[in-house]
């Protein structure tokens, strides 16, 4: 059992919920960034490291447990992909996310693979599955040399030209250590949203902006590009939060969290214009409270209450919250759906997992 699943922390996360949480989120929420995937498609001698926690699966059916223990009361949805680590068998993951979603309360996107994808074997598994979209990782493009990945790099001219024929929803993780401060980074998103105006480009982690440094100045140059959109997983400083609310119309925010990450307990903390987390247990992203000297709650509950605090600082309406947490995501989702998902998925039978 996954510690978060443990009486005591999940106990804990829940009160914090009913305390701080649970008059401020809307009754439906579609997280827009969650990664599923089957025992097989985690190699033995690797487990995925979340806060600490070593996985060795995430399947729609804890993902669905999860949901239910994580937001009480609320009609959950997601848009899923696999785990991105260059040794993972991705054709595994993407079989099973593609395979076993419903296109009612959850949809996939393809992990993509520029150094082994081919454009023959993507369309296949479009027209099969009914992905929605791409995500790519810097590891997959360049796994030797990470500070030097390129965003064309991670999305090849052939991959791109699918997302625009079919107006796909690209989920990007941008490279490179300087994240948005980095100008070749900034001018290569804009090149690529202006060449490729049917795809819809989602900025996962605000740009991977976890301290305010990180967006002040940024985020006005990219706010007027019509097909870009900006997802929160892993953000836990307000202050990032409220400059996003600020910077870029509220229609293109969507709520993600990084689930299962998202689901340990800890804390991302800004020190000096920089980030790093804090955890219970050793991480190698982390700094661990090796001492025991605090109580956490989970990564998800800290996103909420950054959430909560900005919008609280911003002004923002329960309509506004709720086009965050899931109006946008679902208008952006509906309109990649009917072209891309299979007519099987449509059949309206029950989820096996529900």
């Amino acid at each position: 059992m996954n510690p978060w699943n443990q009486p005591e922390e999940r106990e804990y996360n829940q009160r914090i919920f009913r305390e701080e949480l649970d008059g401020f989120l809307p009754e439906r929420i579609l997280d827009a960034h969650i990664h599923v995937g089957p025992p097989e498609g985690f190699p033995a001698d690797r487990p995925y490291s979340c806060g600490g926690v070593p996985l060795l699966s995430y399947t729609y059916e804890e993902l669905d447990r999860d949901l239910a223990q994580s937001y009480p009361g609320r009609r959950c949805e997601g848009l899923c992909f696999g785990f991105p680590d260059a040794d993972y068998p991705n054709p595994v993951l993407n079989g099973y996310v593609g395979e076993r979603a419903d296109f009612r309360r959850f949809f996939p996107l393809r992990l993509l693979d520029p150094r082994r994808d081919r454009p023959d074997a993507v369309r296949d598994d479009l027209d099969r599955c009914g992905f929605l979209g791409f995500k790519p990782y810097p590891d997959f493009a360049r796994p030797g040399d990470l500070p030097n990945v390129e965003i064309p790099e991670m999305l090849p001219d052939w991959a791109m030209a699918v997302a625009e024929e079919r107006g796909l929803i690209v989920m990007l993780h941008i490279p490179r250590p300087g994240r948005l401060e980095d100008p070749l980074n900034g001018r290569q998103l804009r090149e690529l949203c202006r060449r490729w105006p049917r795809a819809r480009i989602i900025l996962a982690h605000v740009g991977r902006a976890y301290y305010l440094r990180g967006v002040e100045g940024r985020l006005e140059g990219l706010s007027d590009l019509p097909n870009l959109y900006f997802d929160t997983a892993m953000v836990q400083n307000w202050e990032v939060l409220a400059h996003l609310f600020r910077a870029v119309p509220i229609r293109k925010i969507l709520f993600g969290s990084d689930i299962p990450i998202a689901l340990a307990q800890g804390k991302a903390v800004e020190i000096n214009h920089q980030y790093t987390y804090v955890t219970p247990r050793p991480w190698s992203l982390a700094l661990c409270d090796d001492r025991k000297k605090l109580q956490f709650t989970s990564f998800l509950n800290e996103q909420l209450r950054a959430i909560r605090q900005a919008a609280g600082a911003v002004g923002l309406s329960p309509g506004e919250v709720a086009a965050i947490f899931y109006d946008n995501a679902r208008s952006l989702i509906e309109e990649t759906r009917v072209r891309n998902a299979p007519a099987s998925a449509h059949s309206g039978a029950p989820c096996p997992w529900v």
